[in-house]
């Protein structure tokens, strides 16, 4: 999805549907030089596995110095005190010494702490971040969100965060956007999306939530999700949804707004308050990093 949006698409793939806007112009109708232009400075990327997209031959030191080469024309000093500067900026301590160390010398949360000085280093308008949680303990995972949303407050740079966790989607995001086989079905603040949310889908997604400190099995929803392509002319999650009747079957639901400001692709929309209504995750005092660790409790 992140490196969709960024106009990266296989061999063999196209869009049939939906825009990527950039500026207000959508990045799959940009040619080649335009889209080189604004990736990795206006427009960049945090990926999934951080250990896999550092070069393991070559010392921190030196890859992040050329993120600052490819997005600037400082002199090589310039460029060292800039590298220091991001070390210290995603908070690695001792960065004199870190910048001399290859990959593998570090743990699963500094080289995802080197992947977002990387991204930084052309300092970007926007910053998609794909699962750049991935792989790491709970602890790290806590620390690095508190990072990321401490950086889009200090440096103002819009982040978008691609996951399929909602508890660190719970603690960092303003606004979230829920999507089912390949298509948005509701879109809203966070608060409402996880207090409320208008979509059967989305209401599922937070009733599957385990919760340690109650003995109750999570609901889990049944069937599952259509092949790529094979949705039908009707809504996507008709054979799943407890509310569907044959309209669902029959017509494709818009994306349309409700009355709380929330963009929802439900024809019974109205009607979603009806199912049982979970238990949201909580979103934390973010100036409190202990309280992350009963988000889910």
């Amino acid at each position: 999805m992140a490196l969709a949006m960024m106009g990266y698409l296989k061999s063999g793939l196209r869009v049939l549907e939906g825009e990527s806007l950039f500026r207000g112009r959508n990045v799959f109708d940009m040619d080649k030089q335009t889209l080189e232009g604004i990736r990795g400075g206006e427009l960049a990327l945090i990926p999934q596995n951080a250990g896999q997209s550092l070069t393991p031959s070559a010392r921190i030191g030196r890859q992040i110095d050329e993120s600052v080469k490819l997005h600037t024309d400082f002199s090589k000093k310039q460029r060292h005190d800039r590298v220091i500067e991001l070390l210290l900026q995603v908070r690695l301590p001792q960065p004199q010494e870190l910048l001399k160390r290859y990959p593998h010398e570090l743990s699963g949360g500094q080289q995802q702490r080197v992947a977002i000085a990387m991204a930084l280093a052309g300092e970007p308008d926007v910053l998609l971040l794909d699962e750049p949680t991935t792989g790491l303990d709970v602890t790290t995972q806590a620390h690095i969100l508190e990072l990321l949303r401490d950086l889009a407050t200090e440096t103002g740079t819009a982040m978008v965060y691609v996951s399929h966790d909602l508890g660190a989607i719970a603690r960092v995001s303003d606004r979230i956007a829920v999507m089912y086989a390949g298509e948005l079905v509701l879109e809203g603040s966070a608060h409402q999306v996880l207090k409320r949310p208008a979509h059967p889908y989305a209401r599922g997604l937070l009733l599957s939530i385990p919760r340690l400190k109650k003995a109750v099995v999570p609901a889990s929803m049944p069937g599952l999700p259509p092949p790529p392509g094979g949705a039908g002319q009707g809504c996507a999650f008709a054979d799943r949804c407890p509310m569907t009747e044959q309209l669902c079957r029959d017509k494709r639901p818009a994306l349309e707004p409700t009355a709380v400001q929330e963009l929802v692709r439900c024809h019974f929309h109205e009607r979603v308050d009806q199912l049982p209504l979970p238990e949201s995750p909580k979103r934390p005092d973010r100036s409190n990093l202990d309280e992350l660790n009963n988000i889910l409790n």
